[in-house]
């Protein structure tokens, strides 16, 4: 079943959008539930093997769909080849190798009051304190990936260079988003939990593995210090945290 939110939200009128779960500019959304999902349950009591293709511009709370549908593929938006991309997917053609670049929560209630625009109150995966029905930076492949010990492999005046062995230890060629977080855990300076500063989409053969080099500027490691109105490197010791997405960190090593 392909299901979603029309790209102009379902009316061309300027900041109109009929639908609660949909928005666009100049126009929030009111509910982050699937209106289409009762659908997807009806269909999937005559056939499990049903398959969501979900074409969306922002996250939904589809907790039914994750919990009982077999596969679920999310694409935003694209263009005139986007059923044909969408069906090399499908069809195994093509293995996948896309993100999550929200964090998709369970419930709207999870979420700060709308009008509250402070991040840190729980907003994004630096600062979210429940558990997400999608973690930022998630995604699924058809082979599954190996980390190895991450270590800091050199630095210079500009930047630290991190590496980390990866292994494809599927039957699959596919694509691994190795993506490299920072936490501070000796800081005495508010920081988010993590914050990614680094990632590398790597095509790895089915059996083999790569040294993934993620390079991190020492500018990124600076915080703005209202005192002094400048960005200020933290002196303390820095965790590099290596993963899958930001809730599946695999390894981690420290500067």
């Amino acid at each position: 079943m392909c299901t979603g939110n029309h790209p102009y939200g379902t009316d061309r009128t300027w900041k109109v959008c009929p639908v609660p779960s949909d928005g666009r500019e100049a126009n929030d959304r009111h509910s982050l539930q699937l209106p289409d999902e009762d659908e997807i349950r009806r269909l999937q009591a005559i056939n499990p093997n049903t398959v969501l293709v979900l074409v969306s511009s922002f996250p939904y709370a589809i907790n039914w769909s994750n919990q009982h549908l077999p596969a679920i593929l999310q694409v935003t938006h694209c263009s005139q080849e986007q059923g044909h991309g969408v069906a090399d997917v499908l069809f195994g053609k093509v293995n996948p190798a896309g993100r999550t670049t929200q964090t998709w929560v369970k419930d709207i209630l999870d979420l700060p009051e709308i009008m509250d625009y402070d991040i840190r109150h729980g907003r994004t995966y630096m600062y979210f304190k429940g558990t997400p029905l999608y973690p930022f930076g998630y995604g699924l492949s058809y082979t599954r990936f190996e980390y190895g010990d991450a270590k800091v492999l050199k630095q210079d005046k500009q930047k630290v260079y991190v590496s980390v062995p990866v292994k494809n230890a599927g039957a699959v060629d596919g694509d691994e988003v190795v993506q490299l977080y920072v936490s501070y855990p000796e800081s005495q300076v508010e920081h988010p939990k993590r914050q990614l500063k680094a990632f590398r989409r790597v095509a790895i053969p089915a059996g083999e593995t790569r040294d993934v080099v993620l390079e991190v500027a020492k500018s990124d490691l600076t915080y703005w210090d209202a005192s002094q109105h400048a960005f200020v490197p933290e002196e303390g010791k820095i965790c590099f945290e290596i993963g899958a997405s930001s809730a599946d960190i695999k390894t981690q090593c420290y500067r």
